[in-house]
């Protein structure tokens, strides 16, 4: 296993879509391992595979930060939501920034497991905002495109003199 290095903003592949999983081979499975590894070692409970600079929509989470507890999404996709709550949210490929998002309290997703099979799960709380700001990342939205246009420009001029 290895530590991956973390792309950060404004790295262009943070801003694109990425691509859909099609098949679940050896490389992927070496990848998911290398992901978990370095969202552990980076004290992060989601990482999203571009990320990592790797296009392709697999996201690794952990809410509780446990070694062993992690799931591997792959293709995942919100199918409902509900609720609504605002909290305050990091992300690694933002270090030193953090800001009030607003996420839904409750979603139903689907996604391939780590081996292929289709899950659907409803999950509330913490676990679901940790998916939906990794789903996010598949889709090229950052952390500080969900803030407020002043809440924004505070926080890029912050980041450049980080």
């Amino acid at each position: 296993m290895a530590i991956l290095d973390i792309c950060t903003y404004p790295n262009p592949i943070l801003a694109a879509k990425a691509k859909p999983v099609l098949k679940i081979g050896r490389e992927e499975r070496r990848l998911f391992k290398d992901m978990i590894e370095t969202m552990y070692s980076s004290d992060g409970v989601g990482l999203a595979a571009p990320q990592v600079g790797i296009s392709k929509q697999i996201i690794i989470i952990s809410p509780n930060a446990e070694e062993g507890e992690e799931r591997v999404l792959i293709n995942p996709k919100i199918l409902e939501s509900s609720g609504s709550e605002i909290g305050i949210e990091g992300c690694l490929s933002v270090p030193g920034i953090s800001g009030n998002i607003v996420r839904a309290t409750k979603i139903k997703f689907q996604a391939l497991d780590i081996n292929g099979k289709q899950i659907s799960e409803v999950i509330s709380g913490f676990p679901a905002r940790v998916i939906q700001h990794e789903i996010d990342h598949l889709n090229g939205i950052l952390l500080i495109d969900r803030l407020d246009f002043d809440k924004r420009q505070q926080v890029l001029n912050t980041y450049q003199k980080l």
